[in-house]
């Protein structure tokens, strides 16, 4: 190659190695997670443009738009920044400059913002719609966008999660009890295919990397399954054992929406010093009691004021009160309340303390105005992954939500494409 054209090349490779090196830099004390990093930030939410119970997923080509929205209780209106991070099947910063999966602009403001109304904790509420004018996505993958004030990428306010996706396989999955015996009564047996008949894979056992999420959570997420068989153009994950998760049971539920009156499984509404305080109902643990089903929403919550124009600025944060009847303590780990409520995370707010004189567990946490899912769970010590079952039991006949994810990452590219997605319920699972 003549020496003309080869410098120039030498000066792309070298300004690609160092972006990447300089974005990872730039980026390291993000955590790759949805989280909270300033106490005054509340209730942040991602979703699909006009449905705050879907999933923050969107497809290449779709039109469609994804909505972030959270509350300021600093009372000071900024103009916040936001950034949007590439990262790979692991959630770590990808190898990709930002030329390379963004069109457009490589960060904006959050100019769209409004005073809560009527509401008893004054609040600023902020709104972004993106992809936009301004950022518009070229590469399929995992996502995070973050969110940071006074122009200044560290000084973080919250970092969300989110996936792009370009169709390029099909995936077939039967859910059901566990096929061998001594877990049928407890656990679930993930079974699916992979179809890519017009797809090239050259080396399935090496290229594909699968993730198969339960009701959105991330800490008992299976990330290592490779294919059973391979039988193009179809790639098997049919386990007996790999692909179990603990079925848990139905979410515990609360009604916020309206607070002029107790609804279900409220046990008192109070305003003291001019905040409103709600009781949720004393509650026992359920490990040994016999499955009862009933409709949930699988961990998930619904902001709403019942009777309101605007939800997202007129319902009204609650302190809430969780109460957990027990015998003794548990020694072996803590317990915390989980669901969305929480970011499916242990967050110290939402972990619970135990009272000797009265056999219980409590937290208190402040909650925006909603209908509210949510379990009791058991971290044991030591462990990052939670065990529902410790208080809540698990039965194979639970109802649940199973999220699929298949990465490729191509033979010569330094990225892991996300080519498939699909959302399965152990109701309708059968293809």
């Amino acid at each position: 190659m003549s020496m003309r054209y080869l410098f120039p090349l030498t000066l792309f490779l070298l300004f690609c190695f160092n972006s990447s090196i300089q974005a990872q830099e730039e980026n390291a004390q993000i955590r790759y997670e949805d989280y909270i990093y300033k106490d005054y930030i509340k209730t942040p939410q991602l979703y699909v443009k006009g449905d705050q119970m879907n999933y923050p997923v969107l497809f290449l080509g779709d039109g469609k738009q994804l909505e972030l929205r959270f509350d300021d209780f600093s009372r000071d209106f900024q103009t916040y920044s936001y950034d949007i991070i590439h990262c790979d099947a692991n959630w770590k910063p990808s190898a990709l400059v930002r030329q390379e999966y963004i069109e457009g602009f490589f960060n904006g403001f959050i100019e769209d913002y409004k005073y809560s109304f009527n509401t008893l904790y004054p609040y600023i509420h902020y709104k972004l719609e993106f992809p936009n004018n301004e950022i518009r996505f070229k590469a399929s993958g995992n996502y995070i966008i973050k969110v940071y004030a006074n122009d200044n990428p560290d000084d973080l306010l919250l970092t969300k999660r989110f996936f792009v996706v370009e169709r390029r396989v099909d995936i077939k999955s039967n859910i059901h009890m566990a096929t061998l015996a001594r877990y049928r009564d407890f656990k679930q047996e993930v079974d699916f295919s992979i179809l890519h008949p017009n797809y090239e894979i050259q080396d399935p056992y090496s290229d594909i990397q699968v993730v198969i999420s339960k009701n959105r959570r991330w800490d008992n997420a299976i990330y290592d399954l490779k294919p059973l068989f391979v039988r193009t153009p179809e790639l098997i994950y049919n386990y007996e054992r790999e692909n179990l998760f603990n079925g848990g049971n139905e979410y515990r539920f609360f009604d916020a929406k309206e607070l002029r009156y107790q609804s279900m499984n409220v046990d008192g509404i109070q305003i003291i010093n001019g905040k409103t305080h709600l009781y949720v109902l004393r509650e026992e643990p359920r490990s040994f009691k016999q499955y009862y089903f009933q409709q949930d929403l699988n961990g998930k919550r619904y902001i709403k004021r019942d009777n309101s124009q605007d939800s997202h600025v007129e319902a009204d944060y609650i302190k809430t009160y969780f109460t957990l009847a027990r015998e003794s303590k548990i020694e072996e780990g803590d317990v915390y309340v989980f669901g969305e409520l929480s970011d499916w995370q242990f967050k110290e707010e939402f972990k619970m303390e135990y009272v000797d004189v009265n056999d219980e567990y409590r937290a208190t946490v402040l909650l925006k105005q909603g209908y509210y899912n949510y379990s009791y769970i058991v971290v044991p010590k030591g462990s990052t992954v939670g065990d529902l079952s410790y208080i809540e039991g698990t039965h194979s006949d639970t109802e649940n939500d199973y999220y699929f994810f298949v990465y490729h990452k191509q033979r010569g590219e330094i990225y892991d494409r996300l080519i498939g997605f699909e959302t399965r319920n152990t109701a309708n699972t059968n293809d």
